[in-house]
């Protein structure tokens, strides 16, 4: 282990020592409940199971790193269940969307996924604005997060899935310096030492204009020592036919389609599979260790979009040369640690993240249309991304009884970032072009290593001034340090460069909350929260290609070699409110976020990009979630999302203006489910279900004159029948998109350079209709 991983560890461990020495001579709990940890209720964020239910039952949720019922957690969120996710066919991150009101997915295709909550959009700097954790792990891009086309988080599978938290608005305290907008968490199903448990799953579909789709999921729990140590593993296997057919470039004309070329269809495959193995072992009643381990593979033929000119939304299709094949590979490492004491709990989570991308992307058109040449020449741009992040978290919870309660811990993240890219020239084309380039033996050739350590140590205490009213108030002291070296070579770099830079941020994250209790299931609360999110060195341009763009930018020396930080404060009021005896639950916030020296990435006409601090921005808006239980076996629910996303100034350098709304974000976002339930025989129930969500339209670019400046917004309809066996068996049929809405998600920065005459969006997937069996014993 290095020197800096070993004083954080020994740090923490001090923390920790001392937190338990004073937590000692605290109130504690009786004698009898002495190192016992309270049992989880079942995860169900509905109605009860069987058709006789009467009332809606809350979910446990782990939002504020301790177990709390979803109704006492003064937090604007939604949960959702393992076996809800399923019920909705919840597959990925936009599936997600769809049901959480004031998140966003801007998606152009599994494991290329940015995610906003509550208008918190940026598309610059090194780390993202939404926290994305896998239980204890964060697992959201870092350090070139900014320089993919394919940035973003991944789509971990959703089987085996304990449950999904979306936590709305800064989440800085205990979550981290990404958390601006909010966190999403998942935490996964753990390894039971007691009981047996399998279960296998298949799903068959087929997608209009596209092809079929096949998935294979299983699980197996075993108790290997009784009460002692137990073994959970689950695999699956998915394989997607595309939807999106591609066809080679006119020669002539890089805007169009080769007349007489050979179409290729539904080149968008997806393929993934992967694996989660945990090992519980428990000593004794006091002591969990947890290791555990993730692989996933996935492979895109081509990403998930199209070409806006010469296709359209109502005619969509490629008009590329090159095979886009997209591969990545995620490995997640973790060993969690509980140890329960008389007055407190101590947690350890070690994780190691790594995440590689082997992309291929079409350059045939940003070549021709830079150099002017006779006939466009296909030409390929090879990318390969690596990301290796270690994190360390120790933190004690209190568990005594007692008005008070506290949250102590301390934070390590390190990630080592290399990144190679590079344009060779084609085979043929100095020949076809009679050498038109002979002063650079490459296209283009670079290389990038980004280094970023952060620490932090954070805090949160509550007291219950009455019985009723309680008051919170957390802090997070953190310090980051960025650093990276650059080259670059070729014909597009203007020859040979080199620069190295760094960049250090440190300071603190404040929140404040009261919360009221003015009955047993009605809760009033106010919370006032920062965010934060770290700058870094700045990818600097060449200065014999964009020198004197830049130079109109009036930028200092500074600002183009790194960026700032950028800050929020979000004011925020909410309920959470149970009434007609727990079968009507509404739950509603409004807030106001002020974010200051907002970072905002500058496309240049010469084909790079700059990041620097350019003003403020505003977001404020509202959530709405309602549950209602009109007959035992009915359960109505409906969201709503309502948010004003807007620049408080002119960007230099851009066409941004003040007043102009944040790009990618909604103003409105709505859902609404029914499902019915009913006893068919002695032994199966049956159930349909019905969703339909909708996503307000926003803009892709601050442009107003582009063609591509905005899309437009659109609703989609999910159905699902099916009947539920005592024996274990369960089966249904379902249809996605119903209707066969097509909807743009993604307006992708391009990998290599955008161009102002075409430009790539990608697309949601077209009505697909499927039979789901499943097993479980």
């Amino acid at each position: 282990m290095n020197n800096k991983r070993g004083r954080v560890l020994f740090c923490t461990s001090l923390l920790a020592s001392a937190l338990l020495a004073d937590m000692a001579y605290a109130q504690t709990s009786p004698s009898g409940d002495v190192g016992k940890k309270k049992p989880i209720p079942a995860a169900i964020d509905q109605a009860a199971e069987t058709p006789q239910a009467t009332t809606l039952q809350g979910i446990v949720v782990t939002a504020a790193k301790r177990e709390q019922d979803i109704q006492k957690v003064p937090i604007s969120m939604a949960a959702y269940s393992g076996e809800q996710l399923e019920r909705q066919g919840v597959n990925s991150l936009t599936d997600l969307a769809r049901m959480a009101p004031a998140l966003t997915v801007v998606s152009s295709g599994p494991g290329s996924n940015n995610l906003i909550i509550r208008g918190i959009s940026s598309s610059a700097g090194s780390a993202a604005t939404v926290g994305y954790y896998l239980d204890d792990v964060p697992i959201a891009a870092s350090s070139n997060a900014a320089l993919l086309s394919t940035r973003g988080v991944i789509d971990p599978s959703v089987f085996d899935i304990e449950r999904v938290e979306v936590l709305r608005g800064p989440q800085g305290t205990i979550y981290g310096s990404s958390s601006m907008g909010g966190t999403i968490k998942y935490v996964t199903n753990q390894p039971d030492a007691n009981s047996t448990e399998a279960r296998i799953k298949t799903d068959l579909s087929g997608t209009y204009h596209g092809g079929f789709n096949g998935n294979l999921n299983g699980v197996l729990n075993l108790p290997l020592v009784q009460d002692k140590v137990g073994l959970r593993v689950s695999a699956y296997y998915r394989n997607d036919d595309g939807y999106i057919d591609r066809y080679p470039i006119d020669p002539k004309n890089y805007l169009a389609a080769d007349p007489n070329g050979k179409k290729k269809d539904n080149v968008n495959t997806f393929k993934t599979y992967g694996t989660r193995v945990a090992l519980l072992i428990k000593p004794d009643d006091t002591l969990t260790i947890t290791p555990s381990f993730i692989y996933q593979y996935s492979r895109l033929g081509s990403p998930f979009t199209y070409d806006k000119v010469p296709a359209n939304l109502q005619n969509p299709y490629q008009v590329r040369d090159i095979d886009e094949t997209n591969v990545q590979k995620s490995t997640i490492s973790n060993l969690a640690i509980h140890k329960q004491f008389r007055s407190v709990e101590l947690m350890s989570s070690t994780s190691y993240f790594t995440r590689d991308v082997n992309i291929r992307d079409d350059s045939s058109k940003v070549i021709n249309y830079f150099f002017g040449l006779p006939s466009v020449y296909p030409t390929t741009m090879y990318g390969s991304y690596k990301n290796k992040e270690f994190t360390q978290e120790v933190r004690a919870t209190s568990t005594f009884d007692g008005p008070f309660q506290a949250i102590v811990g301390a934070f390590y993240h390190n990630v080592k970032a290399p990144l190679e890219s590079s344009i060779p020239y084609p085979a043929g084309f100095n020949q076809t072009f009679n050498t038109p380039f002979p002063n650079y033996a490459t296209m283009y050739r670079g290389t990038r290593h980004a280094d970023l350590d952060e620490y932090a140590i954070f805090g949160e205490v509550s007291y219950n001034i009455t019985d009723k009213l309680k008051a919170s108030a957390g802090l997070r002291a953190f310090e980051v340090k960025q650093s990276f070296a650059q080259t670059g070579d070729g014909l597009l770099n203007g020859g040979p460069s080199s620069v190295k830079s760094s960049s250090k941020d440190y300071g603190s994250t404040p929140k404040y909350t009261l919360q009221y209790q003015l009955s047993p299931d009605n809760m009033i609360y106010a919370t006032a929260s920062q965010g934060y999110r770290p700058g870094g060195p700045n990818n600097p341009a060449p200065a014999s290609l964009c020198g004197t763009e830049v130079a109109g930018l009036g930028l200092s020396q500074s600002q183009l070699n790194k960026y700032g930080p950028d800050y929020l404060w979000n004011y925020e009021l909410g309920m959470k409110t149970a009434w007609l005896d727990r079968r009507l639950m509404v739950n509603a916030s409004v807030y106001h976020i002020d974010w200051s020296k907002v970072q905002q990435q500058i496309v240049l006409g010469c084909g790079y990009n700059i990041t620097a601090n350019f003003g403020n921005a505003v977001s404020q808006g509202g959530e709405l979630e309602v549950k209602f239980l009109p007959i035992s076996a009915l359960t109505l629910s409906a969201g709503v999302g309502y948010t004003d996303a807007h620049l408080k100034s002119n960007v230099p350098g851009t066409p941004a203006k003040n007043g102009d709304r944040l790009t990618n974000v909604p103003r409105l976002s709505a859902s609404t489910s029914a499902e019915y339930r009913r006893r068919v025989n002695a032994d199966y129930n049956g159930f349909v279900r019905a969703d339909v969500s909708y996503v307000g339209n926003s803009t892709y670019l601050y442009d107003r004159t582009s063609p591509f400046y905005r899309r437009g917004g659109f609703a989609t309809t999910n159905l699902r029948i099916g009947v539920e066996g005592r024996n274990g068996f369960d089966i249904s049929v379902y249809a996605t998109n119903l209707f066969d809405k097509r909807g743009e998600t993604d307006l992708p920065v391009a990998i290599s350079a955008d161009l102002p005459t075409t430009r790539r969006a990608a697309l949601n997937q077209p009505r697909t209709i499927g039979l789901t069996v499943q097993y479980h014993y």
